[in-house]
């Protein structure tokens, strides 16, 4: 049986990576305009709010969600 990290952790990193990219993504739509943001029907002050999230919280957002499933 070859080596394996603990799944808890390994849940944990996906966790924090996927929350991290997350909000990576809702950084770069705020470097578009206005009207590029229109266009894909995004509004920025929610954009702006979800970029400001703390990690922590988008983690919990994600096991809880799992949790739910």
């Amino acid at each position: 049986m070859p080596a394996m990290w603990p799944l808890d952790l390994q849940r944990s990193v996906h966790d924090w990576f996927c929350a991290w990219r997350q909000r990576r993504l809702y950084r770069q739509l705020l470097l578009l305009d206005d009207r590029e943001l229109a266009a894909r029907d995004l509004d920025r002050q929610r954009i702006s709010a979800m970029a400001d999230v703390p990690l922590q919280q988008l983690v919990a957002q994600r096991r809880a969600s799992r949790r739910r499933r």
